[in-house]
């Protein structure tokens, strides 16, 4: 629910969410202090696109963020990585503008655009200032609505996303983490990557891209965020012309799977060029179908492993010096949840280490937090809430991701008050449940023996 984290672990799960940390969601009742009325309106197009408008007086930009209720658990995946190929040739032109002429409209005006795939999302944001909103409306509405998906942008394309598959398994960060969620199921839509493999990203036509496209692409199942100094009333003739004209029949005939089987127990390790040795722990976790066991592992992942004063970092990396760097990290999914360790070490301490992570998981199962760690961990989740609110993409992200993943705004809304009510108690039944050594998962990557993998 963060958006604040030890820099390795966010690093490993933005490559592998492409944007989906577990982040703390906005606060969707702005209130106006002149007005006293609510600032967020909440409205559907013509076509039944949702719309979310938050109004900010205090801001002279506006972010405007198309998300797509569609990523990697979503796809066939005899076209694993369909989604993300999708989102790159999404600014490769459209009907009436060239790939480059999209780019110089918006920076034409200072404008920032850019996209990101997840496991459960996809979404295309870009900030502008607010006298040039209606540039921003007319160039993401035409990526949304026209873009071409050209043949020969498409083979470019593939070189460069195969390069960029090849470029993560040459990192053991990225590679570590790829293993880890394709391994911690049997059977998940999580456990597909988000790149795809090679022999998918190969198989990905023009006309595969297409048909996903307007199959997945549809009012219905897309989100308009807009948050900034304009007002709902001022746009909204532009936004019925330019997004509610936007005519696309939803199927819904996703490739998620309808059960999960995960694996548990599994100790797996991999040998690559390097001088320090990588652990990422795996533990089934809850997800937004249990938001109350949500709020305590988010309580729970900062006792554990977030920050200098967490647990892992003082016992483990400073106390015991088994590790180099460690922290906890407790992504959000609309199912099919993980409860993370990451760590670099020394390999000759592996043993140790991995015991001394075991030891700490638990002490928390087996005894209650203190009331400081608790206090010290709910301020922490209030700050970050804070934090992710100084920009209007910040908002405009926190807003589209929740909304993608339940369809409501109440977890937004409620969030603060609900980790509020988070006890001690609540703390050690999450652990207990959650953190047992007997079911995490274990994958190492470590130093070449004898320069052979």
């Amino acid at each position: 629910m963060r958006r604040s984290f030890s820099y390795i672990v966010c690093l490993i799960i933005m490559i592998w969410n492409l944007g989906a940390c577990h982040r703390a969601p906005s606060p969707l009742s702005f209130i106006s202090d002149k007005t006293g009325e609510t600032n967020v309106k909440k409205f559907t197009l013509k076509n039944k696109m949702p719309v979310i408008f938050v109004e900010d007086p205090d801001t002279r930009v506006v972010t405007l963020d198309v998300w797509v209720n569609t990523g990697s658990a979503s796809e066939p995946k005899d076209i694993n990585g369909v989604s993300h190929f999708l989102e790159h040739m999404m600014f490769k032109g459209t009907a009436k503008r060239g790939a480059g002429r999209l780019d110089a409209e918006i920076e034409a005006v200072g404008g920032l655009w850019n996209a990101g795939t997840s496991i459960e999302f996809t979404h295309y944001y870009l900030t502008v200032g607010a006298p040039f909103v209606d540039v921003g409306i007319d160039t993401l509405s035409d990526v949304i609505a026209n873009s071409i998906l050209d043949p020969r942008e498409v083979e470019k394309e593939r070189q460069v996303i195969l390069e960029e598959f090849f470029r993560q398994q040459d990192d053991p960060s990225h590679f570590l983490t790829t293993e880890a969620f394709r391994s911690s199921f049997q059977e998940s839509p999580n456990q597909w990557p988000v790149l795809g493999i090679p022999e998918t990203i190969n198989s990905i036509t023009r006309e595969k891209l297409y048909d996903y496209f307007t199959r997945r692409y549809a009012p219905e199942n897309m989100l308009l965020v807009i948050v900034g100094g304009v007002k709902k009333d001022d746009l909204l003739p532009s936004l019925e012309e330019k997004f509610g004209s936007l005519e696309r029949p939803f199927e819904s005939d996703s490739g998620t799977s309808p059960t999960t089987v995960r694996n548990t127990g599994l100790s797996m390790e991999f040998s690559k060029p390097v001088k320090e040795a990588y652990i990422l722990m795996t533990c089934p976790a809850p997800d937004l179908t249990m938001p109350e066991k949500v709020y305590a592992c988010d309580v729970l992942s900062i006792i554990l492993g977030e920050g200098r004063s967490s647990r892992l970092y003082r016992v483990i990396k400073e106390e015991k010096k088994l590790a180099s760097s460690i922290s906890s990290y407790f992504p959000t999914h609309r199912r099919d949840g993980l409860f993370l360790i990451f760590g670099t070490f020394d390999y000759t301490k592996k043993d140790d280490l991995i015991r001394a992570i075991h030891g700490e998981m638990n002490l928390l199962r087996n005894k209650m937090c203190s009331s400081a760690e608790l206090q010290k961990a709910k301020r922490m989740l209030t700050n970050h809430y804070i934090f992710s609110q100084e920009t209007t993409n910040g908002r405009s992200g926190e807003i589209g991701f929740y909304y993608t993943l339940t369809g409501d705004t109440r977890f937004e809304e409620t969030y603060l008050q609900n980790i509020q009510a988070v006890s001690a108690k609540d703390v050690k039944q999450a652990a207990s449940e959650y953190l047992n050594p007997e079911n995490a998962n274990i994958f190492i990557v470590g130093p070449e023996k004898n320069g052979k993998k």
